[in-house]
């Protein structure tokens, strides 16, 4: 009789599977890597501040822009601009209505002026991050969460948020 135990796992097989685990690790970190990077924005940690940054205490003005009436779809903000503190969550509340006879889909694209401010601006909640499907004449009211960088240059004081809308497949 032969007396052979059950064999080990070549140093092959047990490297690949060492590989394989690292390749999905670096796969996940590299997914998370947009929510760390936007949680390091939030705190201020893991960075040094820039020279021409603006002091926490330093208000900014941030206001959504109307869109032009007449046209199919009609965005308003439902507050007028706002005096906003870097690194605070503010809540902005939008109202758009489809000004079409028939359902139709949008999807809303994000416009900033001064275009170098859509650096700064981190959107975490919008109406623009997935389709929307309205029936004739709907209006609907959607929340707009940001948080401006702590970052952002002195140079920047007012910052216009609007949405330009394009027509999708129902």
């Amino acid at each position: 009789m032969s007396d052979r135990r059950p064999s080990t796992p070549s140093f092959i097989v047990l490297l690949l599977k060492v590989l394989l685990i690292l390749c999905v690790l670096g796969m996940l970190a590299a997914g998370f890597s947009p929510l760390y990077q936007a949680f390091m924005r939030l705190t201020g940690l893991g960075g040094a501040a820039h020279a021409q940054a603006v002091p926490a205490s330093q208000l900014v003005w941030l206001r959504i822009d109307e869109s032009t009436p007449g046209q199919p779809w009609q965005v308003r903000p439902l507050q007028g601009a706002q005096q906003v503190k870097p690194g605070q969550f503010v809540q902005l509340m939008v109202e758009v209505r489809n000004n079409q006879p028939h359902f139709a889909a949008m999807q809303a694209l994000p416009v900033y002026q001064p275009a170098a401010a859509a650096a700064y601006v981190q959107k975490l909640e919008c109406f623009c991050f997935a389709q929307q499907l309205f029936s004739p004449g709907q209006v609907r009211r959607f929340p707009v969460v940001v948080v401006i960088d702590k970052q952002l240059p002195a140079t920047l004081r007012q910052i216009s948020l609007a949405y330009q809308i394009q027509d999708r497949p129902a």
